[in-house]
């Protein structure tokens, strides 16, 4: 089992939240380690965004605490009412997220017996404070999220999956179970780059200077991400048509065939690029022997319309119209792969520019 760093946060911060508490003697410190727990967030933004929320929500429900057992008393009954009257307040203000938070303070809040000690309710609100904060301190300090590498590799990953999926899909090695769960697998893989992409873009986004530099790679990023919706949809094209409806003894197929592995490669070789791992070419442009791999392909289909145009289905040894998905969604995978490779060469060609 893999220990993240938002395992080592959390756990630092309940740390930091304890030490304070016993520096203070504060009682009871679980509030703080509580509120220190429930408080890490993934980027700095989304930390500091819910410091504020947590903090109103906390008001929010402390002074409801206080007032409710000062004037109506402690009774379970009377702690329910208010809790529901807190929960209808912030979602009111939209505080959903700090929920949690907000009525383990009321409920603190409202522990003690004689309904009136303000600084026994303060004692309860300042502990949960005490775990806000250093949940926030914590994740501004220690490892901080950098989310840019873990990106690449996802996308890295996911292209890699897919590349293996095409590769066995048009030469007919894998098994049927075995190809579905690979799916799937990249399926979900979809959803962590997704994720990641959004957690990055705040990072770049919200809390620094946006510079050439990084707005670039926000639209490179951004791009890789086109290009694996273009690989996913591909992919459902190819396992509808490829067997199913197209002679696989076409004479198109080989070329199909070859294709698929050069684009593929191809997608490889830009990631590389960008990765710095491979030289920038002296020219953002496909290249030419891909370019006029795809102009053949396109050309030999076109060249088979006026084949088929008058042709019976049963008697089209292409099924024309099955394959035409096939090659469109290759050149438009072909043309989203150019797109990107022109963002990445403009990247590394003018790297150190700023607006």
């Amino acid at each position: 089992m893999r220990v993240g760093a938002r395992i080592i946060k959390t756990a630092i911060a309940l740390i930091v939240a304890l030490f304070v508490c016993n520096w203070f003697e504060l009682k009871p410190p679980a509030l703080a380690a509580i509120a220190a727990t429930l408080s890490i967030q993934p980027t700095l933004y989304r930390t500091w965004k819910q410091l504020r929320e947590q903090l109103e929500a906390n008001a929010i429900g402390a002074v409801l605490g206080v007032a409710a057992a000062y004037y109506l008393g402690s009774e379970p009954i009377i702690v329910g009412v208010v809790v529901m009257i807190v929960i209808l307040i912030n979602l009111r203000l939209k505080l959903e997220e700090s929920l949690v938070l907000s009525i383990v303070t009321v409920v603190s809040v409202m522990e003690t017996q004689t309904g009136n000690d303000l600084m026994f309710a303060w004692n309860r609100f300042s502990l949960t404070v005490i775990g806000i904060f250093s949940a926030a301190l914590v994740n501004a300090v220690f490892l901080p999220p950098r989310y840019e590498k873990r990106l690449l590799d996802e996308v890295t990953k996911l292209s890699e999956k897919f590349s293996l999926l095409m590769r066995t899909l048009i030469h007919n090695e894998m098994e049927e179970k075995a190809f579905r769960t690979e799916k799937i697998k990249i399926k979900t893989g979809f959803k962590s780059v997704e994720t990641l992409y959004d957690l990055y873009t705040e990072e770049v986004t919200r809390f620094r200077k946006v510079t050439y530099s990084s707005s670039k790679k926000l639209v490179i990023f951004r791009q890789m991400l086109v290009v694996l919706y273009k690989e996913m949809d591909m992919l459902r094209t190819f396992e509808r048509h490829i067997y199913s409806s197209f002679e696989t003894d076409h004479h198109l197929f080989p070329l199909i065939q070859k294709q698929i592995e050069e684009l593929t490669t191809y997608h490889q070789d830009i990631l590389m690029l960008y990765e710095g791992v491979l030289k920038p070419r002296d020219t953002g442009q496909m290249p030419e022997p891909i370019y006029e791999e795809n102009q053949r392909l396109l050309h030999e289909f076109m060249s088979l319309y006026p084949k088929v145009k008058h042709t019976p289905e049963e008697e089209d040894d292409g099924h024309w119209l099955h394959l035409f998905p096939v090659v469109s969604e290759m050149l438009e995978y072909a043309n989203q792969l150019e797109h990107l490779n022109k963002l990445v060469y403009a990247y590394h060609t003018h790297t150190g520019e700023e607006n």
